[in-house]
């Protein structure tokens, strides 16, 4: 570690005289083409800087064994035949100059069950991935990771002058197939990966408690918008929404365990006049929608690309935050002020911060005053506020503290 601290710490001397530039490599947990969240979004907006050199983002291997046994499950959709004829071929696929996607491939199979031989996998990943940085000529690596299970790149990967950990989830929650004992082997990956990376980066508050226990190198790194795109008028109207009535509660992203199903059935049924769209994948192993029984002013419009969510949002009367009480802050807090629409939540621990920018409800009959509250809203003030918030944290943003941290580089050292 001391080695790296003085690599990032040379480079970092150098980036402040413009003199050099920093590159990253990021084992990323989120495939590329996923609906573009914190990981995609936190490499696309570094590549775009000055002061870095190029990006190089690994999405999650795939199992060449069940490409062998379930091909048709495997290759079914255009995304996934894309991956893995990347994978497959051993090529690059340059989304830009600066950002370079790799798609790996898990050759030994039950890398899930046999931790030995995930590690296996992943030093073989590593051997291929070397080849690649040295054709592409990358300098002053950055290793970003996700994973707990990627700690052995902490040692492994002696080309990195600075290892991040970006800790975006309680991953043995996130987890939802896991058993118990496989949970616990996460946590404490978790903890090792927190305590020996050089810099640690957390998305809530829960976490920067936990994270600075370990590492006082740990900082809280919030969410992000992409501000321009809820700004576009493309006059698109999405054909799946056209004939949905109005006023609309929407709601962006992933429908799972944290969906607060019983909220949106009191909703639906109390305001029958009102419909509830939901954008966004749904987790059906963590969540039933059954329990919604009848409710036919509920839609479920499924996942979309991030870059279309604007031509759903612009469609919305109010956004709603129908959460059961987590700690980690909502992902699409920002997207939602970015379209100046008012904002309905429960009330979470992370809310606390955007009061005056959104409307929190600590229970299911203050949720439903205060939509009702947000329907009647017509004020331009707020929605500018609204939207100047969301400006201020958008993904660029995000990217300038991540290059002020290396750049600081631990020079109080």
């Amino acid at each position: 570690m001391r080695l790296a601290i003085f690599g990032l710490r040379y480079y970092c001397l150098n980036l402040k005289k413009g003199m050099r530039k920093v590159s990253f490599v990021c084992f990323s947990i989120n495939n590329w083409e996923k609906r573009k969240a914190r990981k995609q979004q936190f490499m696309l907006h570094l590549s775009y800087r000055d002061d870095v050199d190029r990006v190089l983002y690994i999405e999650p291997a795939l199992n060449i064994f069940r490409l062998l046994f379930f091909p048709v499950s495997e290759l079914r959709g255009k995304e996934n035949r894309k991956r893995w004829f990347r994978a497959l071929s051993l090529k690059t696929k340059p989304i830009s100059d600066k950002f370079i996607i790799i798609t790996p491939l898990f050759f030994i199979p039950f890398a899930f069950r046999v931790h030995f031989i995930y590690n296996l996998n992943l030093f073989i990943i590593l051997t291929l991935i070397r080849r690649k940085i040295k054709k592409i000529g990358l300098d002053g690596i950055v290793l970003w990771l996700y994973h707990p299970f990627d700690y052995p790149l902490l040692k492994w990967f002696k080309e990195k002058v600075f290892a991040v950990f970006d800790w975006a989830e309680e991953w043995a929650d996130y987890f939802v197939e896991y058993s118990s004992g496989k949970k616990d082997r996460v946590r404490i990956f978790e903890e090792r990966i927190v305590r020996d990376a050089d810099l640690v980066f957390v998305v809530s508050e829960e976490l920067l408690r936990l994270a600075r226990e370990n590492n006082p190198n740990s900082y809280q790194l919030l969410d992000g918008t992409d501000y321009e795109l809820f700004q576009r008028e493309s006059g698109y109207t999405p054909y799946d929404i056209r004939g949905i009535r109005k006023p609309i509660l929407g709601y962006l992203g992933t429908i799972k365990e944290r969906t607060d199903l019983e909220l949106v059935k009191f909703i639906a049924k109390s305001l029958p006049t009102v419909s509830l769209v939901f954008i966004g994948d749904i987790h059906y192993r963590s969540i039933d929608l059954n329990c919604l029984g009848d409710c036919e002013n509920i839609y479920f419009l499924g996942g979309k690309d991030y870059e279309e969510l604007g031509n759903y949002a612009k469609f919305f009367d109010v956004c709603i935050l129908p959460y059961k009480r987590v700690s980690s802050p909502p992902t699409k807090i920002f997207d939602y002020l970015a379209t100046g629409k008012p904002v309905v939540s429960t009330d979470l621990p992370a809310m606390a911060r955007y009061k005056g920018h959104i409307l929190i409800a600590t229970n299911k009959e203050e949720f439903l005053e205060m939509i009702k509250i947000a329907l009647m809203e017509n004020n331009a003030a707020n929605q500018g506020l609204r939207r100047e918030l969301a400006k201020e944290n958008s993904w660029a943003k995000r990217a300038d503290e991540i290059m002020n941290y290396l750049k600081k580089g631990l020079s109080d050292d």
